[in-house]
């Protein structure tokens, strides 16, 4: 090295002409995107002089068509080194990776690209089509790799996690599913975290290292959701591309498909799932032969297609066969004793995200344990993020929570509860209670009746039904005597 940067010195054109001996295009702007310099492959791969490229910024030549899209107007922007499928001029393809390069304070001063051809190579195989479409999906996730790895570490091991044993027994089968490779089938509400449970079993099954594709089978019109599955030919439709279209099944090759809501989908595209899983194979959207993929299908409901085969909305031969290996992922209310630890990991994680440091009251901890958590987990998540984010205080105290989780506290907290009453009654004693506390808050009828956000008359209709005794002393009202002795 250091006799390499002792003939850098001697001929400072030195590394210039080692760039220029290089068979694949290297090309260098500054750190905002004027070109600097690019070696003769380069000129040879945009077909244009180098002294009509020289001076011109990468997102010029971008707008232009010339790059598209520039990789190096991409490192630039996102900060860091970023590796594309990039076509220049009339359409040849190239594999692009940008560097950026650094001073010793961290300051970026120049950005490098490097380009390899790959278009003969790929007109080498008769999957042309096929494989450019795969190119283009490539091009994106290599750019999205690391974002969607980190996301997946974590979450699914809490929502699987915990210690009721609902939670437990679903962990444990969940593990025994991953370690073969059939068709499994995930069973719970809406929110309880069933694509978080299929993509687990992925990540734990010997397609780990394979795509893991979902789908929502009840997003999409039949239509739609044909083309999406199986793929289409070129021409086979008024309105199909010209190039056709790589279904999701071929898109999930070697790894998994998810399709969540399978309840939702038509009966003839079940029949085609249904041949799929038992011979691999799957027709395209005109196409004439039938093709092969290796990919394991995970399917997921909310919806009992036990009762749907009985009233024949959903095909009982794919029940059956789906149903062999089956988890029922429990919602929020069947495993209270994991609600307060599901709460602290979301909100550390919310804490890390915001950086904040943020804590939760006792009494906050109480209501989530007595709340009923329609939408279980998802509902669980989303709330903890408003309150990291909107609370004033280090605490998130009860007075942050919604209203709806206050009243349904109040309710469960009722003497009546346990007394075999009547709703009337439980939601009259949560009235009176609340009409005492604000009376003895307020000291003012007036003000007691703005804070619970009624008009007084009607505050006071309410105090005689139910004969709370009332005294003034010194323009300041008092509770004497609550109830009738």
């Amino acid at each position: 090295m250091e006799k390499l940067f002792e003939l850098s010195h001697q001929n400072p054109a030195l590394f210039l002409d080692i760039l220029e001996s290089i068979k694949d295009a290297i090309f260098i702007s500054d750190h905002v995107g004027t070109t600097l310099w690019l070696n003769s492959a380069s000129e040879a791969m945009c077909g244009i002089p180098k002294n009509k490229i020289t001076g011109r910024n990468v997102r010029d030549l971008e707008k232009e068509g010339l790059f598209k899209p520039s990789v190096l107007r991409m490192v630039l922007e996102e900060g860091r080194n970023v590796s594309t499928v990039q076509t220049v001029g009339e359409g040849r393809k190239y594999i692009a990776t940008g560097h950026l390069v650094k001073n010793e304070e961290g300051q970026i001063i120049a950005a490098v690209a490097h380009l390899r051809d790959i278009t003969d190579a790929v007109k080498n195989t008769s999957k042309l089509q096929e494989i450019e479409e795969l190119l283009e999906k490539y091009s994106a996730q290599i750019r999205k790799l690391t974002n969607m790895q980190q996301n997946r570490i974590g979450v699914e091991n809490v929502n699987l996690g915990g210690k009721s044993n609902s939670r437990i027994i679903a962990k444990k089968i969940v593990e025994k599913i991953a370690a073969v490779d059939t068709t499994a089938l995930i069973v719970g509400e809406t929110g309880t975290g069933k694509s978080l449970t299929a993509e687990k079993i992925h990540l734990l099954s010997k397609r780990r290292n394979g795509p893991f594709v979902q789908i929502n089978c009840a997003s999409l019109p039949d239509s739609l959701l044909e083309s999406e599955l199986f793929g289409y030919e070129k021409g086979s439709f008024t309105g199909a591309t010209s190039k056709g279209k790589t279904g999701l099944i071929k898109a999930a090759e070697s790894g998994t498909l998810f399709l969540d809501e399978i309840g939702e989908m038509p009966l003839h595209l079940q029949t085609k799932i249904l041949h799929f899983i038992q011979s691999k194979t799957y027709m395209p959207i005109g196409a004439r032969e039938p093709r092969h993929a290796d990919v394991r299908i995970i399917a997921a409901t909310n919806r009992d297609l036990e009762q749907m085969v009985a009233e024949s909305k959903f095909r009982s031969d794919l029940f059956y066969r789906m149903n062999i290996l089956t988890v029922n992922i429990p919602s929020l209310r069947e495993s209270r004793d994991d609600i307060e630890d599901l709460a602290i990991y979301f909100l550390n994680m919310f804490n890390e995200k915001y950086n904040k440091n943020k804590r939760f009251s006792n009494g906050v901890l109480k209501n989530f344990i007595h709340y009923s958590w329609p939408g279980n987990v998802r509902e669980l998540e989303n709330l903890i993020e408003r309150l990291v984010i909107l609370s004033e205080d280090e605490f998130i105290e009860e007075k942050d929570l919604p209203q709806k989780m206050m009243e349904q506290h109040m309710i469960s907290k009722s003497p009546y509860i346990s007394n075999n009453a009547t709703m009337t009654e439980i939601l009259e004693e949560i009235e009176k209670k609340m009409i005492i506390d604000a009376l003895e808050k307020e000291n003012s009828t007036r003000k007691a009746a703005n804070f619970l956000g009624v008009t007084q008359s009607l505050l006071m209709r309410r105090v005689r039904k139910y004969n709370i005794k009332l005294v003034v002393e010194e323009s300041k009202t008092f509770v004497k005597q609550h109830y009738e002795e």
